[in-house]
């Protein structure tokens, strides 16, 4: 399964790159504006639905952008065709395509693929987590004082002010504070020791499940508000810490 899997989101993003060249249709989902998809999200979607069903017709699909069938299966596969689709939408190449596969609701194997720079993060449970072939292992840094931080408030109303009161926090505790928008390669990029923290006003972690899996294979934390790490994928979404080491974890609790 996991050269269906290297294969499918590789060729999913060849396809992605095809279609990009030759135009698409920028849309919002539900009459929301700040809710970006595009025509390339569901050709992609739509494709890799296809293979799934193809190959493994008995497991159930769960998709963001809709199309699957979610039922008690065994086996249910994740998709995001697109996450960082407002990037996508702007030229700027920080987006990624999602699959991973869930075992009675825990992640078994997933990959996140930038068909733009070709960095292929992936896992298997128990066996590690790899960059393009390569152990990846999150970075040992503890003191928030050198920690780089992404902090997504989220779009929600009701978050403003925590938004506005969490970054100030941020920006004085930490060495630096950034947004790039897509969840998926954040996560993966605290996995690889590229940052060490995540912070989302809301989100739901089956949306990002094979970032997830990656995360944990590589020593990292996911966890709530209250620093309780999360044992589950979860469709709901709610305020999420990703870190790489429990002190790190500790020190953004205590103060976003």
């Amino acid at each position: 399964m996991f050269i269906f899997l290297s294969r499918t989101i590789q060729d999913a993003g060849d396809l992605l790159l095809k279609k990009r060249d030759e135009g698409f249709e920028i849309m919002n989902k539900n009459g929301d504006n700040k809710n970006i998809v595009t025509s390339i999200d569901i050709a992609v979607n739509e494709y890799i639905i296809r293979e799934i069903q193809k190959s493994f017709p008995e497991h159930s699909i769960y998709s963001e952008e809709g199309g699957g069938k979610v039922n008690t299966n065994e086996y249910m596969w994740t998709i995001d065709p697109i996450d960082g689709s407002s990037n996508f939408s702007r030229g700027i190449p920080h987006y990624a395509i999602s699959i991973g596969l869930l075992e009675n609701g825990i992640p078994v194997m997933g990959a996140v693929y930038n068909p733009v720079t070709k960095e292929l993060f992936s896992f298997k449970k128990d066996e590690g987590a790899v960059l393009n072939g390569k152990r990846l292992i999150v970075s040992q840094k503890i003191d928030l004082k050198s920690a780089s931080v992404f902090f997504h408030q989220g779009r929600k109303e009701e978050l403003r002010e925590w938004g506005v009161k969490s970054y100030a926090a941020l920006q004085e505790h930490a060495r630096k504070v950034q947004d790039f928008a897509c969840s998926s390669l954040d996560t993966c990029f605290v996995a690889s020791g590229r940052i060490e923290a995540n912070i989302y006003g809301t989100l739901s972690t089956l949306d990002i499940s094979p970032a997830v899996g990656i995360l944990i294979e590589a020593g990292g934390l996911i966890a709530n508000q209250y620093g309780e790490e999360i044992k589950f994928i979860a469709k709901e979404p709610q305020k999420i810490f990703v870190a790489n080491n429990r002190a790190m974890l500790d020190q953004l609790t205590a103060i976003v």
